[in-house]
């Protein structure tokens, strides 16, 4: 069973251009900005911006690996607070701050934080996911 306290496995991710540029076609994401290393350059940035969507999804990827086979996100708020460009690695790292028991599992509240790879803040935020109830989840936290 999750705790208060409780510390998710961060996950890291290099976001090179080829995978920004891929993310960007699986989601329309045709703005300049993040995939011009020139435009992005004049608009006072290192390089092409990463988009929300893909740090978005590396925080969906955080706690849902975490919580496991059948772990159900379902609330994600987040909000940038700093940019991360093509080649930045990204680290998300969460911590369970609540924990409501129901009957189809507990409802896990996690407070979030990305951060480049040298510390700089990019996106905080929260979310809900619910863990499977029962030996499923215990085979998956070893408890």
């Amino acid at each position: 069973m999750a705790q208060v306290g409780d510390t998710l496995p961060e996950v890291r991710r290099t976001i090179t251009k080829v995978s920004l540029f891929l993310f960007g076609v699986a989601h329309w994401t045709a703005h300049r900005i993040h995939w011009d290393e020139e435009y992005a350059k004049a608009a006072g940035f290192r390089g092409p911006l990463v988009t929300a969507n893909l740090l978005s999804a590396i925080n969906a990827e955080l706690v849902t690996g975490w919580g496991g086979p059948g772990a159900q996100l379902r609330r994600l708020e987040e909000r940038n607070v700093g940019p991360a460009v093509a080649g930045d690695t990204v680290v998300a790292k969460g911590m369970v701050t609540a924990v409501a028991p129901g009957a189809g599992g507990d409802r896990v509240t996690c407070a979030l934080e990305m951060s480049t790879a040298d510390g700089v803040v990019i996106v905080k935020g929260e979310a809900d996911v619910v863990l499977p109830a029962g030996p499923a989840r215990s085979a998956i936290s070893g408890r």
